[in-house]
């Protein structure tokens, strides 16, 4: 099992994803709290760790070609918000592992990384959903 943040940062890689799908091709404002959840600052106005790490990783997920944004609102939210063409199709490809040993009924023919990761988000299953995105998404071609 990997480190809690590395499953965090897969877990918030998969949700940033597919906030931008479901609202794909429209731009839109994305709020850090609908990656992380809330978020508690300390005394001295800080944003906590979980909250940093999620607007981490929308910059990450930036620098490497998956989304764009125009720009930051402070450390609240990232503007016209939108998938690339990268992440689009590597969303609507065939997923490479429906994970049958983990017990889920999906079906045999193709199901597109969209919906194999959709469903492990609905299962909550970040070991599934870790795979799915360094197999489908960070190591696909």
């Amino acid at each position: 099992m990997l480190d809690v943040h590395i499953d965090d940062f897969f877990k918030d890689c998969a949700t940033i994803l597919l906030i931008g799908f479901r609202h794909f091709p429209r731009p839109q404002t994305l709020f850090i709290e609908d990656i992380s959840g809330p978020d508690q600052m300390d005394e001295f106005g800080l944003h906590s760790n979980r909250h940093l790490a999620a607007l981490s990783t929308l910059g990450w997920l930036r620098e490497e070609g998956y989304i764009r944004f125009s720009g930051q609102d402070r450390q609240e939210s990232v503007d016209d918000f939108v998938l690339t063409s990268k992440a689009l199709m590597r969303l609507l490809a065939p997923a490479k592992s429906n994970n049958p040993d983990r017990g889920h009924d999906l079906p045999e023919t193709p199901t597109p990384v969209i919906q194999v990761l959709e469903f492990a988000r609905l299962q909550s299953d970040t070991t599934w959903i870790s795979q799915i995105v360094q197999t489908n998404l960070i190591t696909a071609p």
